[in-house]
């Protein structure tokens, strides 16, 4: 993609302005999904279900081919589950439409912290001298980054440290550096922060795919995993490294023949006060969250999306005080702009999110688990190869829109549920959330490539094939070694 291409999406907010009833319908949305995360009442279920449906009908003229595909499976599926099941589809349908809703309403949400960052001078402090660093130490310090603030703010980190990378670079360029420089460092860094983000999955407690396995899959051993997902986290880290290196490698041979050589890097002073009011933003985020969390006893990652849009407004604020936003006016049109513009400018990415796992789990009920369990347990299958499948099954299916979490209970259950196959729950465990990190980074459907798209403007089979192709292909490779060796160490 090319950087004016990139600049026109960051700057999305001030270019598009959707009309008045789908914005009321996108901000309804988000506050019914609220309702029914604090108090799980059957009536706030059936409104966000109720809004999700208006949201894809009014939202269809701005949805893309992707999206009216989805919306097409979503109504066939639906069609089959009430000739299947009659009037007993109505509560299961309703059910999957509220979590459709909810996965919606978190991509909007969470994304408004992009807003705040874009107009942060803090931001463009820290960009500036992360960019200018080294190759090598630049990708340790967005891979270690990503990985540990997704640890805390989960997705958050993304929307936070994307805006980053990307006014870093956009600033390099306007001091000089030509396009394909600017190119080749955003695909670096922002690979990076993916990388490093997308493993802390398999192994914190805090990740919300930690708590649907462990619930999925009875038996699994929270520790075990969370060992050898730690060992499987810190040696991609030096395969993410390798491969940055190679690939900057053969950035700097193009150059090269065509007569271009990179100056050598100046680097600016260490940011200081603005990492501490950038480490402020993330702490303030993590705090109204853990506040959220406490008083209403709802799980981490949801208090983190609903405390993302109040910690924006408070974010701007701050600025204002700071002469980053000049003005009461200003300030008010920047917060004014959060649900009139920034909360549906989401829209799309939050659709293909809503609309694929609303496919995925409403088509789970319908599947004869009976039938398909006697058919595996005919199977002659040696466990450590089911485990290998299990990985790479969920990326690949990602990649035609089936959503993670959809896969992950469905095969989670299904096969922990088949004692012919001898599984070790721990071990099965542990690969479905192999396959569960490897989407993030292999699949244009991942949630991390759908982000990424809204925060920095990357397509996501930009950002999942041709960025990440071969890291992914040899995550894999690593992750299945590791999963073989532990099999034996864990399961003798």
């Amino acid at each position: 993609m090319a950087i004016e291409e990139r600049r026109a999406a960051s700057e999305l907010p001030a270019a598009s302005v959707p009309p008045v009833p789908f914005t009321l319908i996108c901000c309804s949305l988000c506050l019914a999904v609220v309702w029914a995360t604090l108090s799980d009442q059957y009536a706030a279920h059936s409104a966000a279900a109720f809004l999700f449906v208006l949201f894809s009908a009014f939202g269809i003229g701005r949805f893309g081919t992707r999206e009216r595909v989805l919306m097409l499976f979503a109504v066939l599926v639906t069609v089959i589950a009430f000739v299947k099941l009659g009037d007993g589809a109505l509560d299961p349908v309703v059910q999957d439409l509220s979590r459709a809703a909810y996965l919606a309403a978190f991509m909007m949400l969470i994304s408004t912290l992009r807003d705040g960052a874009f107009t942060s001078r803090s931001v463009l402090e820290i960009g500036r001298y992360l960019t200018s660093q080294p190759p090598g130490r630049r990708y340790f310090a967005l891979h270690v980054g990503g990985h540990f603030m997704g640890t805390l703010l989960n997705f958050g980190a993304v929307s936070l440290l994307g805006p980053l990378v990307l006014r870093g670079v956009r600033a390099a360029e306007a001091e000089g550096d030509p396009p394909e420089l600017s190119e080749i460092r955003l695909r670096r860094q922002i690979s990076a922060l993916s990388r490093g983000f997308s493993w802390f999955n398999i192994w914190a407690p805090t990740a919300i795919a930690q708590a649907v396995v462990l619930t999925t899959v009875p038996g699994s051993r929270a520790g075990t995993i969370a060992l050898v997902g730690i060992t499987i986290a810190f040696v991609l880290l030096w395969v993410g490294w390798a491969e940055d290196r190679v690939t900057g490698h053969r950035a700097r041979l193009r150059f090269a023949e065509r007569g271009f050589r990179v100056a050598p890097t100046t680097f600016p002073p260490f940011p200081v006060r603005s990492l501490l009011r950038f480490f402020s933003v993330g702490a303030g985020l993590l705090g109204l969250a853990w506040l959220v969390h406490r008083s209403s006893a709802i799980p981490f990652v949801s208090a983190i999306m609903i405390s993302a849009l109040p910690l924006t407004v408070l974010w701007m604020i701050a600025q204002s005080f700071s002469g980053s936003i000049a003005g009461s006016r200003t300030l008010l049109r920047k917060v004014w702009q959060l649900p009139r513009i920034a909360i549906p400018s989401g829209s799309p990415e939050a659709a293909t999110l809503g609309l694929a796992g609303y496919i995925g789990i409403l088509g789970a009920t319908l599947v004869d688990r009976g039938s398909f369990a006697v058919f595996l347990s005919g199977a002659d299958l040696n466990p450590v190869s089911v485990y290998i499948v299990v990985t790479a099954l969920i990326p690949l299916a990602s990649c035609i829109g089936l959503p993670p979490m959809m896969l992950v209970t469905f095969l989670g259950g299904l096969l922990v549920s088949i004692p012919g196959l001898g599984l070790d729950p721990t071990m099965l465990g542990l690969s479905l959330l192999v396959g569960w990190a490897l989407n993030l980074t292999g699949s244009p459907f991942g949630a991390t490539s759908l982000l990424l798209t809204r925060v920095v403007g990357i397509s996501g089979i930009t950002h999942a094939w041709k960025w990440n192709g071969i890291f992914t292909i040899l995550s894999w490779i690593v992750a299945a070694a590791v999963i073989v060796a532990a099999s034996r160490i864990f399961s003798a």
